[in-house]
C-alpha cells in the first residue's frame, strides 16, 4: 500500500484495492450543505420506498441465481454510480472513493446475524466470492479479515434484510460520532401487488453528504438497474 504524508496533500491513495481523492471543500458544491449538517449530533435520515422485483425476479429464477447475493450486487452496483454515495467523512476531510465494497448480515445455523464483507467486482466473480462468504458465515466462520485489510474501512455500505416482515420504515443503531457516514440499506418481504413483485426498501444516510435529491435519484437508479438485470449480473 502506497502511503502518503497527509490526506490534504493527497490527490489519490489507494488503499490496496480502493482508489480515493480528498475533496477540495472550499470549492465543492456540497460545501454549505456540508457545513451545516456536519456538526448535528444526529445527521442522519433515510427513506423507505417501495420497489418492483418483477423482471428482476423473472431473470433471477430463469438463471438459477441466488435472490439474495444478486440484489446484493443489483444495489451496490446502482449506488456506486451515484457519487454522494461513494463521500465518506474522515475527521476533517470529505472522502470520495472510486468504488464502494457490501458489508452484509447472513442468518448463522444458530439463528443470529453474522457479518460478511465482500469485494465489489465482476458478478461472476462476485458470486463465487459471496457464495463462499456465506456458507462460512453460517458455519460461524469469521469471514472478511483479509479483505477488511484491502479495502478502506469507510469504502462500505452496510446492508441487511427482514425477510419475514413487510415495514413501512427502518432504523438503525448508530454510534454517536456524527462523522459516521456509511449507507445503511434494509429491505424486508417481497410479496405481489397489482400483477408486480414489490419490496420495501429503506436507505439511511448521512445528511451532511446526500440530502433528497440524490437519495431520490439512487432509489431511481436501483429501479432502473432492477428492470434490466441483464445488464448487471453478467
Amino acid at each position: 500500500m502506497r502511503k502518503v504524508s497527509g490526506l490534504e496533500l493527497a490527490n489519490i491513495v489507494w488503499w490496496s484495492c480502493s482508489a480515493m481523492k480528498v475533496i477540495d471543500i472550499e470549492n465543492w458544491k456540497g460545501k454549505e450543505h456540508y457545513l451545516w449538517f456536519k456538526d448535528y449530533a444526529h445527521p442522519y435520515y433515510g427513506i423507505t420506498s417501495k420497489i418492483k422485483l418483477t423482471k428482476f425476479r423473472k431473470y433471477q429464477k430463469e438463471n438459477n441465481l441466488p435472490f439474495y447475493i444478486s440484489f446484493i450486487y443489483t444495489v451496490v452496483s446502482a449506488l456506486n454510480e451515484c457519487e454522494e454515495f461513494k463521500l465518506r467523512i474522515e475527521g476533517e476531510n470529505v472522502l470520495l472513493f472510486e468504488a464502494i465494497h457490501p458489508a452484509f448480515t447472513v442468518m448463522t445455523d444458530q439463528g443470529l446475524y453474522s457479518n460478511c464483507f465482500v469485494k465489489y467486482e465482476p458478478f461472476d466473480k462476485f458470486l463465487e466470492t459471496a457464495n463462499l462468504a456465506i456458507e462460512e458465515a453460517k458455519l460461524g466462520i469469521p469471514h472478511g479479515p483479509e479483505l477488511q485489510k484491502e479495502v478502506h474501512p469507510l469504502a462500505l455500505y452496510f446492508l441487511t434484510s427482514l425477510p419475514w416482515l413487510d415495514f413501512t420504515s427502518v432504523s438503525h443503531p448508530m454510534t454517536a460520532d456524527p462523522t459516521d457516514s456509511i449507507p445503511r440499506i434494509a429491505w424486508g418481504k417481497f410479496y405481489e401487488e397489482a400483477k408486480d413483485m414489490v419490496m420495501s426498501l429503506s436507505i439511511q444516510v448521512n445528511h451532511a453528504l446526500v440530502d433528497g435529491y440524490p437519495l431520490s435519484l439512487a432509489f431511481l437508479k436501483i429501479q432502473e438497474y432492477l428492470d434490466q438485470p441483464e445488464m448487471i449480473l453478467i
